[in-house]
């Protein structure tokens, strides 16, 4: 059973575009689902990172060798895989 997996994108210009990530990763043998480029309200920029949501862990940490090194507007990416948040039970909720 494979499960969806995320990338975290690091060092991430702040003028980087969805189809300059997009291009990278079409590059991979993995289909892209999903892709968040989380941006400042004030500036209306990218604040420096991305999520990258892919169909399994295995095509993500393919990606994740296959582009290590790669660079967008002259920076050098760093990604990593995003460990899945566990469900933790608030304290009034424990019994």
């Amino acid at each position: 059973m494979s499960k969806e997996a995320q990338i975290l994108i690091g060092n991430l210009s702040t003028d980087a575009k969805e189809e300059q990530i997009c291009e990278m990763f079409s590059k991979t043998a993995g289909k892209l689902k999903s892709l968040s480029i989380p941006k400042d309200p004030r500036t209306d920029k990218g604040r420096g990172f991305a999520f990258v949501e892919m169909n399994s862990i295995l095509e993500a940490q393919e990606a994740i060798s296959a582009l290590s090194g790669e660079s967008i507007n002259g920076r050098k990416l760093s990604m990593s895989l995003v460990e899945p948040k566990k469900e933790e039970k608030k304290w009034y909720q424990r019994r």
